[in-house]
């Protein structure tokens, strides 16, 4: 599937995700603490939240959005805290993947899903911490959680000064709240396959002896569907091969050895330009996450380029395989669990 037309609403939304990255990561390189990157790029993500809904909607989807991520960041920085011992990363991951799911199910978020979570916490819960360090290191992040929700509400007094206000919210997306979701057991089911998965792929990624294990844990939390929709093994295709043309991407960035300001604009452009497709076509965006991800990473704690490359693709398709039989498993059970309930009531229509 292709991305459908974009419209000057999307365009806005892109602008104003760049915003929230540039001048955060900015403001740390003309501080020289560029390594410091990782706290405020995942906070940052706040701004892939509430496109084209309603200022009312899309500041309480901002904020809760928001909140989530300061919440797992502070969850991540105390796992850090403890040197990242294996048995609270999995505990965490496994938190955070259902909540992303159920969350996402009950607030109507676009983009759906727990990866964007997965990805905050796996990284920074990676970064090595110290006591002093984590109330500065956590402020750069609440401050960026703040600046993207004011950056989100940004057009609303122009738009009230010059009075195109009510014909800007024919524009605008209706989000539906489903509180109901939080009594769905397909909800909790896929919630709980996406911890199966994220867990798997993760243990089986560190079992190779892969440097960033968790980037197949990312890797299954992009590609599950979301509850009630088609499970469809063409979409784990997709995200898997997106992910691995933006390692190429990628490659090419790294290896031009650009200055980290050129680094830093570079992310920002990425991040204007996921933030355009994600909700959209995820696959497309996926060639942007991609570099954005792992540009922040060398940022924070770089590596080998070879060897993050390498690895990237590498857990992208332990993920991949991963979800893909989980899809293949739910969709084989959903079919079992439908076909007695169809022939009874094709039983009961013959009997009418």
């Amino acid at each position: 599937m292709w991305p459908r037309s974009l419209g000057r609403l999307d365009v806005e939304a892109g602008l104003r995700a760049g915003i929230c990255v540039l001048v955060p990561l900015l403001a740390l390189l003309l501080a020289g603490v560029p390594h410091l990157s990782a706290y405020v790029a995942f906070a940052a993500f706040t701004s892939l939240y509430g496109r084209s809904e309603a200022y009312r909607s899309r500041w309480v989807t901002v904020s809760t959005a928001g909140a989530t991520f300061l919440l797992i960041i502070a969850a991540a920085m105390l796992v850090a805290l403890l040197g990242g011992p294996p048995i609270a990363t999995v505990i965490g991951l496994i938190i955070v993947s259902g909540l992303g799911v159920v969350l996402s199910s009950v607030m109507g978020w676009v983009p759906f899903g727990s990866v964007f979570f997965v990805f905050a916490f796996a990284v920074i819960s990676s970064i090595p911490l110290t006591a002093g360090d984590f109330w500065p290191r956590f402020a750069l992040s609440a401050g960026t959680v703040i600046f993207c929700v004011l950056v989100a509400l940004l057009g609303w007094l122009p738009r009230r000064v010059r009075g195109g206000h009510r014909r800007h919210l024919q524009q605008l997306r209706k989000v539906t709240r489903t509180p109901a979701a939080l009594r769905d057991p397909v909800v909790w089911l896929h919630a709980g396959e996406t911890v199966l998965g994220v867990v798997t792929a993760l243990l089986l990624a560190a079992g190779l002896g892969l440097s960033h294990s968790y980037w197949a844990a990312v890797a299954v939390a992009a590609c599950m569907p979301r509850p009630h929709a088609p499970r469809q093994v063409t979409r784990i295709a997709h995200r898997v091969l997106g992910t691995a043309v933006g390692v190429v991407v990628t490659g090419l960035i790294l290896l031009a050895e650009s200055s980290i300001a050129a680094t830093i604009v570079v992310a920002a452009v990425c991040q204007v330009l996921a933030e355009l497709f994600v909700g959209q076509v995820y696959w497309f965006a996926l060639l942007f996450i991609t570099p954005l991800a792992l540009l922040v990473g060398q940022l924070s704690v770089p590596a080998p380029v070879s060897l993050i490359l390498s690895h990237r693709v590498l857990d992208t398709t332990i993920g991949g395989a991963v979800a893909l039989v989980l899809v293949l498993a739910g969709t084989g059970a959903a079919v079992t669990w439908q076909e007695p309930r169809r022939r009874n009531a094709d039983g009961a229509a013959a009997r009418i």
